[in-house]
């Protein structure tokens, strides 16, 4: 397509969120004094906006019809030919949620402080990636999305990295039973994660999850900090704590927690769990079409 209508979702820097409020005069003195606390901050700032500028321009000169938003409000992602990620991975996880069928294209605003894992483009290198991307010659991949229902209700169907079952108070124990592969487990731990294999090399690889190929179906859970069950005469290692979930398969936690939460690709969506809540993951029907996944 050699013009199209394109959508581009960027992310406010942490130095333009610290800019304000009561914490305005704090880093303001801070920048003004050249503190070391704030040397990334502001670089990253200032690769952001140079990032902004670049592709910009780039679909100015490629004619593209564009809208230029922050937060998404009532715009439907779905209504353009492309959506360009300006910013980091978390960029490409806010708008994911959002996208049924719209391809992404995401450009890494400052590779020097973010990983971009899910980036094909730099504020350099995006007019080429563009230039592919609207002539054809560059394909997207088709990755795999979590589906997630709390008592037979779904509750977020477009997952891309993972979703953290845990208490409410971080310094808490988590308690709750897990069936996975036709065996339950009652488990004490700090959570569970769970992810697709877009997600395998985050959070959940930290700790001990495995990385996945990006094309693979299937779904991973991985308990943190396990914790034997019993008393001091009959302690249990748990055994149910790392594993892969099969497209056509499930994962179930029964929660034993009074007050537990579910955080969705990151700390912005949060859905609460109780005493009794049945969570089940499976993979979504909902594939994402993505520019630029690294192998």
């Amino acid at each position: 397509m050699s013009r199209c209508r394109v959508l581009v979702v960027h992310r406010r820097s942490v130095y333009d969120d610290l800019m304000k409020g009561e914490e305005l005069s704090r880093l303001g003195a801070l920048v003004t004094t050249g503190d070391p606390l704030v040397q990334d901050i502001t670089a990253a700032h200032a690769n952001h906006q140079h990032a902004m500028s670049k592709v910009a321009l780039a679909l100015a000169d490629r004619g593209c019809e564009t809208l230029w938003l922050h937060h998404l409000g009532d715009t439907r992602p779905d209504d353009f030919d492309l959506v360009v990620a300006v910013g980091g991975d978390g960029t490409v996880l806010h708008v994911s949620h959002s996208v049924e069928k719209a391809p992404i294209l995401a450009v890494n605003s400052s590779p020097a402080t973010s990983v971009g894992f899910f980036a094909a483009a730099t504020a350099e290198t995006f007019p080429e990636v563009l230039r592919q991307v609207l002539d054809g010659s560059f394909e997207p991949v088709r990755l795999s999305r979590m589906e997630v229902w709390v008592n037979q209700k779904v509750v977020a169907n477009r997952v891309l990295n993972d979703v953290l079952f845990c208490n409410a108070c971080p310094a808490s124990t988590t308690r709750y039973a897990l069936t996975y592969a036709g065996q339950t487990e009652e488990q004490l731990s700090s959570g569970v994660w769970v992810s697709t294999a877009a997600g395998s090399t985050a959070a959940i690889h930290a700790a001990g999850g495995r990385p996945q190929r990006p094309r693979s179906r299937r779904l991973q859970f991985a308990v943190r900090e396990p914790f034997p069950r019993g008393g001091v005469e009959r302690r249990t290692k748990p055994v149910l704590v790392s594993g892969f979930v099969g497209a056509q398969d499930a994962l179930t936690i029964r929660s034993k927690t009074e007050n537990a939460r579910l955080y969705v690709d990151g700390p912005h969506i949060l859905v609460p769990v109780e005493f009794g809540d049945e969570v089940v993951y499976s993979r979504s029907n909902s594939d994402l079409l993505l520019f630029g996944y690294r192998e």
